[in-house]
C-alpha cells in the first residue's frame, strides 16, 4: 500500500507526468507505481471511504476530514506537517463538574444525512469500499476536554471523566450504527483510529484503557463484525500493550506499526501476534524513507520479504504518510525499483 502527504503525491504526478489533480489522478498513479492500495492513513482506501455528510447548524470546515468541528474542535494548517492540527475546545474544557456538562450542547447523529447517493459501486471490482470517521474517542476527548484536564480526571475524577467519555462513545455508537444500517452492505472495511500511545507506551495506564475505552471499541467492533466487515484499528507508537485485547474484539487489521517504536517492529509483531492479526505498515517514515539510502531500503524489503513472504498477515507499506523531505529515489525503491537508479 501507499500513503503520502500532498507534497510527495505532487512530486510522483510530476515525475510520472500524470494529472495534477490526485483525486483524478490516483487510480493512475496505482498503475505506474504498482502498489495495491492507496491508504488514507486512518484507512485501507483514501478515495474509496464514505463519511455521512453533515447538516447541521454547525459551521463546517472542510478541510476537517474527521469531522471534529461537530463537538466544537477547531482545526488549522500546520505548515510543518503539511497537515490538519487541532485546538482544544476552550469552552467545555472550563466546565468544572456534570451538572454544568449536562447542559452543554452535544452534537446529534441525526445531523447527518446517511443515504449516500454518490457511492462509485463501479469501484467496488479494484478496491475496498469502507468507512469509519468520528470514531477516535480518546482523541475527541483530548481535543474537548484538553489533555491535562484528561489525563488528571482519568485517575482522580473518574465519574466526571466517565461522563464526557461516555458521552463521546454513545455519539459514536448510534453514529456508527446509522452509518451501517445505511451501507454496511455495500462496504467491505470498517477503520477507527485512536491514538492512545507514544514512542515509549501508552499514553494512559493500561488499566485506564480497559476501563474508560475498550469497552466502546467492543460494542463498536461487535456491530461492524453484524455486516461481515474487515475492521482496522489505527493506533500510533507502541501499541503492543493493546494489541492482545484488539484482536479478541475482532480488530482484523493494525496499523500503522510504527517500527520506530518501542516492541513494534515486524519480526516482534509477527512472533507474538502474527497468527491472529494482519499489519498494516511497517516501513519507517521517521528515518529509513526519509534518511536512509536506497541500499538500506532494499535491505529492509529484502529481510519483510523474506520474513513475511512464506506466510502472509502483511500489506507492507510506509508506517505514515511519506513526508515532503523524503528522495524520490526511496520511494522508488520500494514500489519501482527498477526505476530507483535512472
Amino acid at each position: 500500500m501507499y500513503r503520502a502527504l500532498p507534497a510527495i503525491n505532487n512530486k510522483l504526478l510530476d515525475y510520472f507526468k500524470l494529472d495534477s489533480d490526485i483525486k483524478k489522478s490516483w487510480q493512475d498513479l496505482m498503475r505506474v507505481m504498482g502498489f495495491d492500495l492507496f491508504s488514507g492513513g486512518n484507512g485501507i482506501g483514501k478515495f474509496t471511504k464514505f463519511k455521512p455528510s453533515y447538516i447541521g447548524s454547525i459551521k463546517k470546515n472542510p478541510s476537517d476530514n474527521n469531522s471534529f468541528y461537530v463537538w466544537g474542535i477547531d482545526s488549522y494548517f500546520d505548515e510543518k506537517s503539511d497537515s490538519i492540527s487541532y485546538s482544544v475546545n476552550n469552552d467545555f474544557a472550563k466546565l468544572e463538574s456534570v451538572s454544568e456538562m449536562e447542559k452543554y450542547c452535544y452534537p446529534d447523529v441525526n445531523d447527518f444525512d446517511y443515504c449516500w447517493k454518490d457511492i462509485p459501486m463501479h469501484l467496488k471490482n479494484k478496491h475496498f469500499l469502507g468507512t469509519g470517521t468520528l470514531n477516535s474517542i480518546f482523541m475527541i476527548a483530548l481535543y474537548l476536554r484538553g489533555p491535562n484536564n484528561l489525563m488528571i480526571e482519568l485517575l482522580t475524577n473518574k465519574p466526571l471523566a466517565r461522563y464526557y467519555i461516555d458521552k463521546i462513545g454513545e455519539f459514536v455508537f448510534e453514529y456508527t450504527k446509522k452509518t451501517f444500517e445505511s451501507v454496511g452492505k455495500d462496504i467491505e472495511f470498517f477503520a477507527l483510529w485512536d491514538d492512545l500511545a507514544m514512542q515509549n507506551s501508552l499514553m494512559i495506564p493500561y488499566y485506564t484503557f480497559k476501563e474508560f475505552f475498550l469497552p466502546w471499541y467492543e460494542k463498536i467492533f461487535a456491530l461492524a463484525k453484524k455486516y461481515n466487515l474487515i475492521t482496522y484499528f489505527h493506533i500510533c507508537g507502541n501499541a503492543s500493550e493493546v494489541i492482545p485485547d484488539l484482536i479478541n474484539i475482532g480488530v482484523d487489521i493494525l496499523d500503522p506499526i510504527q517500527t520506530s517504536a518501542r516492541d513494534m517492529q515486524l519480526d516482534k509483531l509477527r512472533e507474538k501476534f502474527g497468527k491472529n492479526i494482519c499489519f498494516h505498515g511497517g516501513i519507517d517514515v521517521q528515518n529509513l524513507i526519509p534518511f536512509g539510502k536506497p541500499e538500506d531500503i532494499r535491505k529492509y524489503m529484502d529481510w519483510v520479504l523474506n520474513l513475511f513472504g512464506s506466510s502472509g498477515g502483511l500489506i507492507l507499506g510506509p508506517s505514515h504518510d511519506i513526508t515532503a523531505d523524503s528522495p524520490i529515489e526511496n520511494i522508488l525503491e520500494i514500489y519501482r525499483p527498477d526505476l530507483a537508479d535512472t
